[in-house]
């Protein structure tokens, strides 16, 4: 289980923070990234249960500051997909940058616009995630009918 300053953080607990950080990002200006994305990278380190960040290959935390000091913050959100993600990024017809984020085993790409391309990024990250708050495709459970056959 997670823990901040000592103190376990619960899932409820650790989905409010996501929440509160994603509605940050989306009202971020540029030029906010690098404090964001290491935010959102201190929420990672504290999830409550790994399976919630399927999906999601957080770095090191020395390859992250590498990137960012060389001032690619596009890549340093880029790279914490993994390699089963499914990301697309555009332009609104306002020129806002939009990213979408497909991770492994959900049911629906998440979609957020920024103030520039990493917090689009760090935004459809952030709601991805938050997605996992309902249940997960790989964790569904069906009912199959005995004489249903599966191709």
């Amino acid at each position: 289980m997670g823990a901040r300053n000592g103190i376990p953080m619960d899932r409820s607990d650790w989905f409010h923070r996501l929440d509160e950080l994603a509605q940050t990002i989306k009202g971020a200006q540029a030029g906010q990234e690098t404090a964001l994305l290491r935010l959102f990278l201190d929420l990672l380190d504290h999830v409550p249960e790994t399976l919630l960040l399927q999906g999601l290959m957080p770095p090191s935390r020395d390859r992250i500051e590498a990137v960012l000091a060389v001032g690619a913050m596009e890549s340093a959100a880029m790279i914490l997909m993994g390699e089963d993600s499914g990301f697309c990024l555009s332009r609104g017809a306002d020129g806002t940058p939009l990213a979408s984020v497909l991770l492994p085993y959900r049911f629906e790409e998440t979609t957020s616009g920024g103030a520039s391309i990493t917090l689009a990024c760090l935004g459809a990250l952030a709601g991805a995630l938050n997605g996992a708050q309902g249940q997960m495709a790989g964790s569904a459970q069906f009912d199959i009918p005995a004489d249903t056959l599966l191709h």
